[in-house]
């Protein structure tokens, strides 16, 4: 990636990171404003560091959205409907095109990186 969309990503990524700890409540619910801001803090580490560390960290993040698509597949599996009235309503359809949409070109990610341990690429 060239020098001025990485400057804009690590900038919005980080800044989405700032607010989401900022604007955090003081309830129960905070832990999920941290965990957003630290996965937009990691967006912005990738953006500069490089090498293995780059490829660890990048496929970090993709596992992460892996999981979470998992996570909510099995929740809807479990306990939602197959097919929602709109598609900003939890469904198992809606959880497959997550998946399909973010977590298969993480997966692909993943193994392209081989996690960050994979040989150095010349």
């Amino acid at each position: 990636m060239s020098v001025f969309p990485k400057i804009l990503l690590v900038f919005f990524s980080g800044l989405f990171g700032v607010v989401m700890v900022l604007v955090a409540p003081p309830t129960d619910k905070a832990i999920y404003f941290y965990v957003f801001g630290a996965f937009c803090f990691a967006i912005s580490l990738v953006c500069v560091t490089s090498g293995r560390l780059q490829e660890f960290i990048g496929s970090s993040i993709a596992s992460c959205v892996i999981v979470v698509g998992l996570l909510y597949l099995g929740s809807e599996l479990l306990e939602g409907p197959i097919v929602s009235g709109a598609r900003s309503e939890p469904s198992v359809l809606n959880a497959l095109m997550f998946l399909f949409v973010f977590g298969y070109p993480s997966f692909r990610y993943v193994v392209y990186a081989k996690f960050g341990f994979g040989k150095e690429k010349t």
